[in-house]
């Protein structure tokens, strides 16, 4: 039997997100079937947020009556919200991507890209490949797509797609009209609105579910030709190490290659660019180690004293003493930058380019801000926006001077907060607004983007393990002198390591992770009991891994040795990667740079 089709031209309306009404989209040549508009895939709604996300969370059931809609089957929970969303997105990207339904092979495409196997025509449906619009499988806008796509043939095909990936499932809920779709769909697209307020806390995840939003995508776009690496690089900053060469993987080049020393080798991973050599230490760091934009200066803390060190790899790694404790962190334009356990705990970049042999943290501009805690990250708002630094719950990790067999603990609770402060620079100091937090419940070791529009943070799991990594766009409003801090997730990566360090383009992180067990086949070994494998599970080891933002798929780029740990690694603006080497086999510590981001480009 064929479909029963419903004849009716809905008005479409909006910004694209809806089938054309113009006369290229009526079709003439389906088989028993009269000319007819395609059906909208959704109506634009025009309410307030507010009222959008009251409105959409009663009708997926995640407030009001128990038991009515999704809630039948799934929790209600603000990350599985955000996931559905996520998935959604995925779709409209990848999937749904011709709502005009312009040809039949249009329509089979999109049809199979539903399906598990999208290269196989016969493979089942997947709900998970439709994410939040699964709710409007049975709406006029599918009912055409499957008609265009198989003609007589559309009858027992949409009953398959029906059974295997229309929501909600059965006939137990009723499915939503065009205009509850409608609704959903528009709080979807705006990013789910309000969500924090209508729902409560989630509790204590057990489980990761990874889910990347269209947001991201949209946000590494723009960043490419806005964020600070283009700005830096329009402003002609002297990269370390460049000369007059405009393609940053020219630069390094008088630095010697990790292949060419007997202490290395191995450390390169095939296909991932090269790794420079950038200094030796034969003291022991302590803590995390942070470059300036330019590359020119690295900065750490040193063990077992109340020092940190700042190498000035211009004046030929010249080693400049800093009466700080730890935690260097250096603003994106160059201006100035922070450590932590000083008199001081921020000055402007002038204290270091006058060539200093020591840093007091009493230098002229250097000032002290109470507020500013432990494991601070820091950032500025693009086109003239204020400074700021982030701090949260953390975790401490110092790996490498012992064996180190797993990556930090996540003891994060469910009254977490994330703190902002944000600076204005005046007479070469910086002046501390006033600071702000957020609730993050269950997350910590928190890293602000350069733009600081983008904050990526550890997430607790079962027994206090990170189960994940989650990324919050910043929606920062200044309000009579005051800001007000929104922070929507907008992806969800399933994996551990350390405190990640974002590009300056905001498209990649960078982070190191702890040799389990559970890494042994995809280092090369055939199990964890292979006994080539054996020193990694007593001496340990950590390797740098890189990860587009955007696809959450990590690239590993060091293939350290037992006993030797890839740790801190961040960015310099060009996109090339610094990092710690720690080798509990020598006396010895490497500063080391990749361009294995400039490679993936």
């Amino acid at each position: 039997m064929k479909l029963a089709w419903i004849l009716v031209v809905l008005a479409a309306c909006g910004n694209g997100n809806h089938a054309a009404t113009d006369a290229s989209s009526v079709d003439a040549a389906l088989p028993d079937a009269p000319p007819r508009i395609v059906p909208v895939f959704r109506n634009v709604v025009d309410l307030p947020d507010a009222q959008l996300a009251d409105q959409a969370l009663v009708i997926l059931g995640a407030t009001g009556a128990p038991n009515t809609s999704c809630n039948n089957c799934h929790g209600m929970t603000r990350q599985h919200l955000r996931y559905w969303r996520a998935l959604g997105d995925t779709a409209m990207t990848t999937c749904l991507t011709d709502l005009a339904v312009t040809t039949q092979a249009s329509a089979v495409h999109m049809i199979d890209c539903l399906r598990t196997m999208p290269e196989l025509s016969t493979s089942a449906f997947a709900p998970q490949n439709l994410g939040i619009y699964a709710t409007a499988a049975r709406l006029d806008w599918f009912d055409y797509v499957f008609y265009k796509a198989y003609g007589d043939g559309a009858a027992t095909e949409k009953a398959n797609f029906l059974e295997m990936a229309a929501m909600p499932h059965g006939t137990a809920v009723p499915p939503l009209t065009q205009a509850q779709f409608d609704i959903v769909a528009e709080w979807t697209m705006r990013g789910q609105p309000m969500l924090d307020n209508f729902l409560p806390q989630d509790n204590a995840p057990t489980e990761c579910t990874a889910g990347i939003s269209a947001d991201v995508a949209t946000h590494t776009a723009a960043l490419k030709t806005t964020g600070w690496r283009a700005i830096n690089r329009d402003a002609a900053m002297a990269m370390f190490d460049c000369g007059t060469a405009t393609d940053p993987k020219q630069c390094l080049t008088n630095q010697p290659l990790i292949t060419d020393q007997a202490f290395a080798t191995g450390w390169a991973v095939t296909g991932a660019g090269s790794l420079r050599l950038l200094d030796t230490i034969t003291y022991q760091s302590s803590y995390w180690t942070r470059s300036s934009p330019d590359g020119r200066f690295i900065g750490h803390g040193v063990r077992n004293t109340h020092t940190s060190n700042i190498t000035d790899l211009q004046r030929a790694a010249t080693h400049i003493s800093v009466a700080a404790l730890y935690d260097p962190g250096f603003f994106p334009d160059n201006s100035g930058f922070v450590f932590q356990g000083g008199t001081a705990n921020t000055c402007p970049i002038s204290v270091l380019t006058a060539n200093p042999s020591s840093i007091s943290m009493t230098e002229s501009g250097c000032a002290q801000t109470d507020d500013i805690g432990l494991y601070q990250h820091v950032g500025k708002g693009l086109n003239g926006g204020d400074y700021f630094t982030i701090d949260s719950q953390f975790e401490s990790d110092d790996g490498g001077h012992q064996a180190t067999l797993k990556d930090p603990n996540a003891f994060f609770s469910g009254t977490a907060k994330a703190y902002f402060n944000p600076f204005v620079l005046t007479n070469n100091t910086y002046v501390h607004g006033t600071q702000v937090s957020i609730n993050q419940a269950y997350e910590g070791d928190s890293v602000l983007s350069p733009s600081a529009t983008l904050e990526l943070t550890r997430v607790s799991g079962p027994n206090s393990r990170q189960i994940g990594y989650v990324l919050h766009a910043i929606k920062a409003t200044l309000v009579n002198n005051v800001y007000s801090i929104q922070a929507p997730e907008i992806a969800r990566y399933c994996l551990s390591g350390g405190k990640p360090g974002f590009s300056y383009d905001e498209r990649w992180v960078a982070y190191h992770h702890y040799v389990t067990a559970a890494d042994a086949v995809a280092l090369g070994f055939t199990s964890a009991s292979d006994p080539a494998f054996a020193p990694y599970l007593t001496k340990g080891a950590a390797n740098i891994y890189l990860m587009d933002l955007a696809t959450g798929v990590p690239k590993r780029i060091t293939n350290m040795q037992p006993g030797q740990y890839a740790l801190m690694p961040h960015f310099r603006s060009d996109g090339w990667i610094y990092a710690d080497v720690r080798d509990d086999n020598a006396t010895k510590e490497y500063f080391i740079a990749s361009d294995a981001a400039l490679v993936a480009e």
